[in-house]
């Protein structure tokens, strides 16, 4: 037996969906999650369109890995000997919050213009020492310690610390390619290129007598020369307060959520 309504039906569902597609304006209505890997570690972001011309998206990075080495010393500083002991450090302490605002020239295109901004505690780069075995439990956070002008001390753990430090907030504007959402397909892949503002990176100890926060002292190139005239960091402090920008490169596959 014909069914004449059935093939009407297919049909009319056809017309339907294919308008449904040309009235999809891209207002909120697709949501999108994804995994990236970059210089600013591994993370996770969430992004929704709010037209076809502009994509907004928020996520959180942080960086897995810490680098360990053990320094061996025998000297001698304000009568305090310094043995061997474990140094560290890693990037991005505490993690990084961002929302990006993706701007595309195109209805279809993939290239685009970023811009937002990255917010965070600000340690791009932080570095400690455990002086557990060189530090006497009495003068740990109580005792300050003065090298060439900088004036500093271990928290109560035995534990000295720096950051090359950014500020809270950071701009950040750039180019890309892909969509984060894109209704088109289940998984798509997306690139970032560009640079945090951030006005230079200026390095800091901590100084813990009276302020088991720490109390920033400001470091530069002059504070890090050894007895002997060696310059230990090479001039790379006083360049790092100066950089204008930071260069980032992020890699992000998505996946469609709507």
């Amino acid at each position: 037996m014909k069914r004449p309504w059935i093939a009407g039906a297919i049909a009319l569902l056809t017309l339907v969906c294919a308008n449904g597609k040309a009235q999809d304006k891209q207002l909120f209505n697709h949501l999108s999650l994804g995994v990236n890997v970059g210089v600013d570690g591994l993370g996770v972001d969430l992004a929704v369109c709010a037209s076809p011309f502009v994509q907004l998206r928020a996520g959180y990075s942080v960086f897995p890995y810490t680098f360990t080495k053990w320094i061996d010393t025998d000297y001698v500083f304000e009568d305090v000997e310094l043995v061997p002991f474990p140094a560290s450090f890693t990037f991005w302490k505490g993690g990084t919050g961002k929302i990006l605002l993706d701007f595309y020239p195109g209805r279809n295109t993939s290239f685009r213009f970023t811009a937002g901004v990255f917010a965070g505690p600000g340690k791009f780069i932080h570095w400690e020492a455990y002086l557990d075995d060189s530090i006497e439990v009495e003068d740990r956070a109580t005792r300050t310690f003065t090298y060439r002008g900088a004036s500093f001390s271990t928290d109560a753990d035995a534990y000295v610390r720096a950051d090359a430090q950014l500020k809270h907030w950071v701009p950040y504007v750039g180019l890309g390619y892909g969509r984060a959402v894109n209704p088109s397909k289940r998984v798509s892949v997306s690139a970032d290129l560009g640079v945090l503002i951030t006005g230079g990176l200026p390095v800091q100890t901590y100084n813990y007598v009276n302020n088991p926060a720490g109390t920033p002292v400001i470091l530069s190139s002059n504070n890090l020369v050894s007895p002997a005239g060696r310059q230990w960091d090479k001039g790379w402090v006083d360049r790092a307060a100066k950089w204008p920008v930071l260069p980032l490169l992020r890699i992000t596959v998505f996946f469609n959520l709507l």
